[in-house]
């Protein structure tokens, strides 16, 4: 028990470790949790530009994706690998990710009643409308989930590239993560695992 012990406390202290370093302000990682497992579409958040676009989900669209929501990946906009936000978040922002672009488009199609659903993939969220033009990122072949008679359930993607979604997730929460908190994770790693054979060298050092 005692082995096992020693070799666990490691890792439970790496694992805190870890957390601090990627969420300093532990907070964020709380609140993203329930938001993203219960997306809140707030039409109120986006009313003043619901109100200057017209009755058209493909022109709405381009706006979201070109004028209102710039991309910008959480380390860019919250200094932290992933986090779900609220809408009025993005508009006070205005930029974010997949996630934060769905929140202001889904809340300005409810603000019209433009009929709307919300999809994802393994590496994609997005919202569909009808007459949504298919594109490699939003289409019937990678969604995980499928609409039938019974309602919403889950389903293996008819089609997933895992070498692509490799890239994707390492582009996103691993090339924009800042060099300082890479330094932070791995040396926190050095410092907890090697900390007994590091403790020995100085105290030859200083011997």
């Amino acid at each position: 028990m005692l082995r096992l012990t020693r070799r666990v406390a490691p890792l439970a202290l790496y694992a805190l470790w870890a957390l601090l370093a990627l969420y300093p302000d532990p907070s964020l990682l709380v609140r993203s949790i329930p938001q993203g497992l219960n997306p809140r579409i707030d039409p109120a958040a986006v009313k003043a530009w619901a109100d200057e676009l017209p009755d058209d989900p493909e022109h709405i669209e381009r706006q979201v994706l070109g004028r209102y929501v710039s991309y910008a990946v959480p380390w860019q906009t919250h200094g932290v690998p992933w986090y779900f936000p609220t809408t009025a978040e993005v508009v006070a922002q205005g930029r974010g990710d997949c996630q934060a672009r769905m929140l202001v488009f889904a809340s300005i199609l409810e603000a019209k009643n433009i009929p709307y659903r919300l999809e994802a993939s393994f590496d994609h969220i997005w919202v569909w409308y009808a007459e949504k033009k298919t594109n490699t990122w939003e289409n019937a072949a990678i969604r995980l989930m499928v609409e039938d008679g019974s309602g919403r359930r889950l389903q293996l993607p008819q089609r997933w590239d895992w070498r692509e979604t490799y890239r994707i997730e390492k582009e996103y929460f691993w090339d924009y993560m800042p060099l300082g908190r890479k330094l932070l994770l791995f040396g926190g790693m050095v410092l907890i695992f090697f900390r007994g054979r590091l403790a020995s060298w100085v105290r030859t050092a200083w011997a």
